[in-house]
């Protein structure tokens, strides 16, 4: 019997990050071959689910074209290759703000990805169990390899210390004396030692507080940058929740950072009472995982974007021997559309659309000619892609609605 009738997918990290039914497997190296191979192992790991949710880096989700055709891939591999029927999909950060909003409830969530290259974050709110995502921003650099990288420069150490010393004194007490060397500046703070490390057999390295804090600071700086995106952006007021994921959201600076930069805390003021979670909710690197779980049981639903315009196709039909005209809506809750008698044929490298009343052309070029599919794919910024698909599994042909000729 399959228990895993549910799967989410978490794809864009070094790892494709799993959720089923029966709990989260661990990590699978993404494999070379990009992210359709990274699904197809996954699915093969999940042994056939019925309801698939698929968590992509929200940049992937916005519209462009680079973003777009990944996602296609994406979808070709599970509902036409592993037919497990229609992908639901979620942004990394929105499904992070689901996770943490079925422990605490709705509110206004800023969820800070802290990753290996770069520092997301994204505002969310949360109403019943609709995720809403009102911004976006991500910076690249900075995250825990630029800090590890800092770190190392100041000491000899392994590229896998910052997971030694989480294994060393406790949050409570890193917090503290983080805090206390920021507020003071002082020498005697500064070089007090936070975390010890066996760097080598038989030798241990104290990392001091004032090391970490000036290796923090390119991850520091992005922080503030993508907060103020968003909450400045958007003009948002300050969240209910901080909610920190990645492979440094872990480390008490995060909390601190994000706190001050949202407006939840004020600097030199202790942020934290100790503990990073009286700053911020510190979720796992599963947490995008976990949360598009729940988007594939139902239990949460995204907001669908708000630019969605009504776009239709003109077809042909002979009907009684006669040649009348008909336009196709393109739904965009469905992969693709249904035109009458099947599949579509385009024998030409231009597709006529009406978007929103006004006729537009979509440039195909290079078409094969022959029976297609023809879809849309909405994005969370922007007014959304068209999607053309040869139905013998050629090529797809990708062209966001922004990129479509008036006529």
């Amino acid at each position: 019997m399959n228990l895993n009738r549910h799967l989410a997918i978490d794809l864009g990290g070094l790892d494709v990050t799993m959720a089923t039914d029966r709990g989260v497997p661990e990590p699978i190296p993404t494999p070379p071959g990009g992210p359709a191979a990274a699904v197809r192992a996954a699915l093969a790991a999940a042994s056939g689910p019925r309801s698939v949710c698929v968590a992509l880096p929200d940049v992937w989700l916005s519209g462009d074209k680079v973003g777009a055709a990944i996602q296609e891939d994406v979808r070709h591999e599970c509902e036409d290759v592993a037919q497990t029927g229609q992908v639901s999909w979620t942004g990394q950060l929105a499904a992070a703000s689901a996770f943490a909003a079925a422990t605490y409830g709705p509110g206004r969530y800023l969820v800070c990805d802290v990753g290996g290259t770069g520092v997301r974050a994204g505002a969310c709110t949360v109403s019943g169990a609709t995720v809403h995502v009102d911004a976006t921003h991500s910076e690249q650099g900075g995250g825990w390899r630029d800090f590890d990288t800092q770190v190392r420069a100041g000491l000899a150490l392994t590229p896998t210390w910052y997971k030694q010393a989480r294994r060393g004194p406790d949050a409570e007490s890193a917090a503290v004396i983080l805090e206390d060397a920021l507020n003071s500046g002082l020498r005697d703070d500064r070089e007090t030692s936070v975390y010890s490390i066996t760097a080598a057999p038989g030798a241990e390295d104290d990392l001091q507080a004032g090391l970490l804090i000036d290796s923090f600071e390119p991850t520091a700086r992005r922080l503030r940058t993508v907060i103020a995106a968003v909450l400045g952006g958007a003009r948002l007021s300050p969240p209910d929740h901080i909610v920190l994921t990645g492979g440094l959201g872990w480390f008490p600076l995060a909390a601190r950072t994000a706190a001050i930069a949202a407006g939840t805390a004020t600097a030199g003021v202790s942020t934290m009472g100790g503990t990073p979670g009286d700053a911020a909710i510190v979720v796992g690197t599963d947490a995008a995982a976990r949360g598009a779980l729940l988007v594939a049981r139902g239990d949460f639903s995204l907001a669908p974007p708000t630019v969605r315009e009504e776009v239709t196709v003109p077809v042909n039909l002979i009907r009684d021997g006669l040649i009348e005209g008909e336009n196709v809506t393109l739904p965009w809750t469905e992969s693709f559309a249904g035109f009458p008698g099947g599949e579509l044929n385009v024998d030409r490298e231009e597709l006529q659309l009406t978007v929103g009343g006004r006729p537009h052309v979509a440039r195909l070029t290079g078409l094969v000619p022959g029976s297609h599919w023809v879809g849309l794919r909405a994005a969370w910024t922007g007014p959304g892609v068209l999607v053309v698909r040869p139905t013998d599994g050629g090529t797809p042909h990708i062209v966001p609605l922004t990129d479509l000729e008036a006529r």
